[in-house]
């Protein structure tokens, strides 16, 4: 996702009409690679630039493509080709004489342009590696000219929670382990310690965030940048899930079980992010800390909106950064359902399960001990997906129904809190099948008949 910042707003060029640009569309190889190509590539450019600032026409590509399902090769390719030349001119100029330096989120740029190519190739690991150790030297080189710059630290952050599953995780198994020995590392199937990877890619993201907040930079909390905690988010996700695949016997779509884990080795190169509950934790208070920022930011605009419209009330039209603030309220609030799955299987185990009559706790919790935890996990869920409702969306208004099932699962029987919460949610079923034409009917059907 990117965000929507403006860019390259220059005195030559004032008006709001859409831009082409045309650029070398270059070929595969990392930048210093790149030869002069005879083939021109055109791209439609949905932001102002200046046609005679060539930063800013490379800053609104690089949102153009930021901005698309990121599935052209040649305008990546186009990218790294411009980066290449745009840094050969400032050393030629350097040459002969004074000139400023390149800014830093055009190292930015270069860099996330040389870790986006590594997709497409990853059948070739041998690639995959050179494109992001190049796209981490060119990080280190902006960051050495720029020091701090927060630009570069997201990036470098970014850089690296790619790295870790394109360029290892996918070459992993069972039985890999880990070697610190450079040279062993490349035969016998051992790895680096990835949780040093991950370690690395989130304190560079910290360093940014702080300074970002120091400096009440708050529109840097945006789309581009969240999307570094949800590729945290979906590399968890993944380390959680290795080895379901690779297990001799195991089929996804036919494992009953498909919640357990596979146990891996000690010396597994994901045994430690697995086992460690501080990554989990990490991301909740990063996103929540994210979501914290962008309510500053939105104050900021909220305020400057009403200095020009009187009168004005707040909803989707006048802030845009609503959209954004659902999505990373209904990431909360999905995650809260995630930590609540466990202790709701305990107490509803304990409570209505006739095989653990007569047991007084399971998994190291009593009955009444899960009920709370799970009621206060599942009720802080609901109160993000609250958040996250959009009254043109009615998936929204199911997801805040099915929370008020499941929390109102987690009372007695017939109890007036949980007849409260079934009502509520029945009411917003109703409401989203009648504009759905019964989309959801079956959610319905299924708290009617309990």
């Amino acid at each position: 996702m990117a965000g929507k910042r403006l860019l390259g707003i220059g005195k030559a060029s004032k008006s709001k009409k859409q831009k082409n640009a045309v650029i070398p569309s270059g070929d595969e190889k990392s930048a210093s690679e790149t030869p002069e190509a005879s083939n021109e590539l055109t791209v439609e450019l949905n932001e102002e630039a200046d046609a005679y600032d060539e930063i800013a026409q490379l800053r609104a590509l690089w949102k153009t493509y930021a901005d698309s399902d990121k599935d052209n090769e040649l305008v990546i390719n186009g990218i790294i080709h411009e980066c290449d030349r745009l840094l050969r001119n400032a050393k030629q100029k350097e040459d002969s004489e004074k000139v400023d330096e390149l800014p830093d989120d055009f190292h930015s740029i270069y860099a996330l342009a040389l870790a986006e190519l590594a997709k497409f190739h990853s059948d070739d690991n041998k690639q995959v590696s050179e494109y992001f150790d190049a796209a981490l030297e060119r990080v280190d080189l902006g960051l050495d000219q720029h020091k701090d710059s927060i630009q570069l630290l997201f990036s470098k952050s970014k850089i690296l929670l790619n790295k870790i599953p394109l360029q290892f995780i996918s070459q992993l198994n069972l039985t890999s382990s880990i070697e610190k020995d450079d040279e062993e590392t490349k035969k016998n199937n051992r790895f680096p310690e990835l949780s040093t990877l991950l370690d690395e890619a989130l304190e560079s993201y910290e360093k940014a965030e702080k300074s970002a907040d120091d400096s009440q930079k708050y529109e840097l909390f945006n789309n581009d940048h969240l999307e570094i905690l949800e590729t945290l988010d979906d590399l968890l996700d993944i380390v959680d899930n290795f080895g379901k695949d690779l297990a001799e016997g195991v089929d996804d779509d036919e494992d009953e079980d498909e919640d357990s884990n596979i146990d891996l080795p000690s010396n597994h190169p994901l045994y430690s992010i697995r086992e460690s509950d501080k990554y989990n934790q990490w991301w909740r208070d990063h996103i929540i800390k994210f979501l914290e920022n962008v309510d500053k930011h939105s104050k900021s605009v909220n305020v400057n909106h009403e200095s020009k419209e009187n009168d004005s009330k707040s909803d989707d039209k006048e802030n845009p950064l609503l959209p954004l603030r659902r999505e990373i309220c209904k990431r909360i609030g999905q995650s809260y359902l995630q930590e609540a799955e466990v202790p709701s299987t305990v107490f509803t185990t304990l409570a209505y399960d006739d095989d653990y009559e007569g047991f007084t706790e399971w998994q190291g919790l009593t009955r009444e001990e899960s009920q709370k935890i799970a009621q206060d996990l599942i009720g802080t869920a609901l109160k993000y997906l609250k958040w996250a409702e959009d009254k043109e969306e009615p998936e929204t208004w199911v997801n805040v129904a099915e929370a008020m099932i499941s929390l109102g699962n987690l009372y007695d029987v017939d109890s007036e809190e949980q007849e409260k919460y079934y009502k509520e949610a029945e009411k917003i079923l109703v409401k989203a099948n009648n504009v759905t034409n019964g989309k959801y009917e079956d959610v319905l059907e299924n708290l009617l008949e309990n």
